[in-house]
C-alpha cells in the first residue's frame, strides 16, 4: 500500500509516495519503508527537495542515497535507518 502526499517546496507542488504495507501470505504487515519517491522533479529543484527531506523538523532525517530519473522526472531518496524510522511518516 502507498501513502501518498503532496509537498510544497520553494513555490512549487511535488507528490510524494511511501510503501506503507505489504501483503504476504493474504496477511498484511507493516513494512518500515526506508524509501521516498517525489514526482515532477526538475533538475534545478533536486538538491532543494533533498534538503526539505533531510529536515527533521519536517518528519525527515538523514539521508542514505538518492537516485534520478530524468525522463520520468522522479527523485528515489533512501533514509539511512538506525532505529527502524518508518519515513512514510514525512508525507
Amino acid at each position: 500500500m502507498l501513502a501518498q502526499g503532496k509537498a510544497h517546496i520553494a513555490g512549487k507542488e511535488f507528490i510524494l509516495s511511501a510503501a506503507t504495507e505489504e501483503l504476504c501470505d493474504l496477511q498484511y504487515s507493516k513494512w518500515q519503508s526506508r524509501t521516498v519517491l517525489v514526482r515532477n522533479v526538475t533538475g534545478d529543484m533536486e538538491e532543494t527537495i533533498i534538503m526539505f527531506l533531510e529536515n527533521k523538523r519536517k518528519g525527515g532525517g538523514k539521508i542514505e542515497a538518492t537516485k534520478t530519473d530524468e525522463l520520468s522526472r522522479t527523485l528515489m531518496v533512501t533514509f539511512h535507518d538506525e532505529d527502524g524510522t518508518n519515513f512514510s511518516n514525512i508525507i
